[in-house]
C-alpha cells in the first residue's frame, strides 16, 4: 500500500458516514433513533426522579451527541451529494430530527421545573432553619 492510499484510509477512518449517500442517511437515521431512545430514558428518569438513571442517560447522551454532531457536520459538508439521496429516507430523517427537537425541548422544560422546585425547597428550608435559630434561647445552653 502506498503512502497516498494509507493517508486516504486514515482520512476515511475519521468519517462516521458511509460514502454512499443513502447508506449515510440510514446511518443518520440510526443515530437519530438512538438519541430519541436516550431522550426517552432521560424523560423517564426525570419523571421518576431516578438520579442514577438520569446520570447514566446523560453520560450516554453526551457520547451519542458527539457522534451525531460529527455526522451532521459531514452531512452539511456533503450537502450537494445528499440532494441525490432517496427522498423517502430523507423525509424519515427529517421527521426523526423534529422528534429529537421536541423531546429535547420537553426534557429541558422538565429540568427547569425541577431546578425551580429544588431552589424553592432550598430557600424554604433555609428560611425555616433561620427562624428556628432565632427562637433558640442561648441561656438554655449556658449562655448569659
Amino acid at each position: 500500500m502506498n503512502a497516498h492510499a494509507i493517508m486516504e484510509q486514515e482520512k476515511q477512518a475519521d468519517y462516521i458516514l458511509a460514502n454512499d449517500v443513502n447508506q449515510a442517511v440510514r446511518q443518520l437515521i440510526s443515530l437519530s433513533k438512538d438519541l430519541i431512545r436516550l431522550a426517552d430514558d432521560e424523560a423517564q428518569a426525570l419523571v421518576t426522579l431516578d438520579h442514577m438513571k438520569f446520570a447514566l442517560a446523560q453520560s450516554d447522551k453526551e457520547k451519542m451527541a458527539e457522534r451525531y454532531a460529527k455526522a451532521s457536520e459531514e452531512f452539511r459538508n456533503r450537502l450537494g451529494a445528499f440532494r441525490m439521496a432517496d427522498k423517502n429516507i430523507i423525509a424519515q430523517l427529517n421527521a426523526l430530527q423534529n422528534e429529537i427537537k421536541e423531546k429535547t425541548e420537553h426534557n429541558n422544560v422538565m429540568i427547569d421545573q425541577i431546578k425551580k422546585r429544588t431552589s424553592a425547597n432550598t430557600q424554604a428550608t433555609l428560611f425555616t432553619a433561620q427562624q428556628m435559630g432565632q427562637r433558640v434561647n442561648f441561656e438554655d445552653y449556658g449562655g448569659k
